[in-house]
């Protein structure tokens, strides 16, 4: 349990899957000014990463209590709205999505022995009312799931409304792989028990946190340098529909770095390098890295307040979003959850618990060779990739992270994206409406 003695230095600075079981329990003053600041840890370098995932589905529900099965020779029961279809808009709304949710989480808990928390029974981080507890998986709305056809693929679709669900897990550990696969396998497990539908809106998102503790600042800037260099790489190992996904802009496009209003973001003269901070960096950075302000910015910053907006967006209204997510190193009032956890959003819609298990050992790869690389071993990767920007592949970033089995799986997969095997679930080149049951 992280207690006040900790040594963590805290930014006084106006969701995701940080924080330990054990903590979330904690009431204390500690676990609330950890959502209320910006913490830094200074050495990050014992304990495993925890992760959490996202996953996004559709969901069909029949509009109409006595309406027949359009799908009968799916063999899963549908979902109904049981409220009389004159009560159907407006103030009926929330009693539909009610029965709506505790028809799902019937289902769901039938199929294994998960507790899945629904969004109306939310339990929040104290004194906050938008940071919830990640202590169990949990069953939430999502607006920005639609259905969508191509020729009129999906004949029966047009009997059902399409509800947008995501799942978000548990906490998990990185160094406990018996349980968080298994409990990957589970939940892919419960979900497919239902009919449900995956399409180019979907995704799955895998946040990497540090346990208890946040980030240093150092393993920060080397984790925005390195997927700054390698975030075209990371996304070309997933499904081609990604990246025209308006929640995985390429960082170089969508971030402040490439923006020529960079010097909205000086706070003060320090847009260019000093001294020290050349000292500091070019250990990890080589000297061309920096030509750029933008990214003289990125490596001069002294906290990580600054480095989060440089690494954002300027506008998160309009629905855009980058490839990768910082926001949630910000205090609650801004993002909803100071968690402490780097955000992946490359990965299109999946319910088989095999590519999710790849992506996810990816994920946290990345971000312990961001961690624990020395001086040497992080700038020889990053001469690597930009003495061979048009060598330096995909793969070779994995096998340059040690990732040996996940390079000869997404090899395997990319190979068959470029064929033309384009199917996001088992059927679904063969017009299947649903993603099938899992046995």
């Amino acid at each position: 349990m992280a207690d006040d003695s900790q040594d963590w230095v805290v930014r006084d600075w106006g969701e995701g899957w940080g924080e330990s079981w054990d903590e979330v329990q904690d009431e204390g003053q500690s676990t609330s000014s950890k959502f209320d600041k910006i913490i830094e840890t200074p050495d990050d370098s014992e304990g495993p990463l925890t992760f959490g995932i996202e996953l996004e589905f559709l969901i069909p529900v029949i509009r109409n209590l006595y309406l027949n099965d359009p799908n009968p020779e799916d063999g899963r029961p549908p979902f109904r709205y049981l409220t009389p279809t004159s009560m159907y808009f407006d103030s009926a709304r929330p009693q539909l999505i009610r029965e709506l949710d505790n028809q799902i989480r019937n289902v769901l808990e039938k199929a294994c022995d998960i507790h899945f928390r629904l969004e109306r029974d939310e339990i929040w981080h104290e004194p906050h009312n938008n940071v919830p507890l990640y202590n169990e998986c949990r069953l939430v709305g999502d607006e920005t799931l639609e259905f969508t056809t191509t020729k009129n693929r999906f004949g029966s679709h047009r009997a059902y409304e399409w509800v947008g669900k995501e799942i978000t897990s548990d906490v998990l550990r990185c160094d406990d792989p018996t349980f968080y696969t298994k409990r990957i396998k589970d939940i892919c497990r419960s979900i497919r028990a239902m009919r449900v539908h995956l399409n180019s809106t979907c995704g799955v998102h895998v946040h990497v946190g540090h346990g208890d503790e946040s980030f240093s600042l150092l393993t920060m800037k080397k984790f925005s340098t390195l997927i700054l260099l390698t975030d075209e790489l990371l996304l070309g190992l997933h499904h081609p529909s990604r990246s025209k996904h308006g929640h995985c802009e390429p960082l170089e496009v969508w971030s402040y770095v490439k923006s020529r209003d960079i010097e909205e973001l000086v706070y003060d003269d320090r847009s260019l390098l000093t001294l020290s901070q050349r000292q500091q960096m070019n250990e990890f950075i080589p000297a061309r890295f920096t030509r750029s302000q933008p990214r003289q910015m990125l490596q001069a910053t002294t906290d990580i307040a600054e480095l989060i907006n440089i690494m954002g967006s300027q506008d998160y209204s309009s629905g855009i979003r980058g490839s990768m997510g910082f926001r949630r190193f910000l205090p609650a009032g801004k993002t909803g959850g100071n968690t402490h956890t780097f955000e992946f959003r490359q990965m299109a819609g999946c319910l088989d618990p095999e590519p999710i298990l790849h992506w996810v050992r990816v994920c946290t790869a990345f971000t312990d060779f961001a961690r624990h690389s020395s001086p040497e071993q992080y700038k020889d990767l990053v001469d690597r990739i930009m003495d061979n920007e048009s060598a330096f592949s995909k793969f070779d970033l994995l096998l340059a992270l040690g990732l040996v089995q996940e390079e000869r799986y997404f090899r395997q997969k990319v190979e068959a994206w470029g064929r033309g095997e384009l199917a996001l679930y088992e059927g679904d080149e063969k017009g299947e409406l649903f993603v099938p049951k899992m046995e």
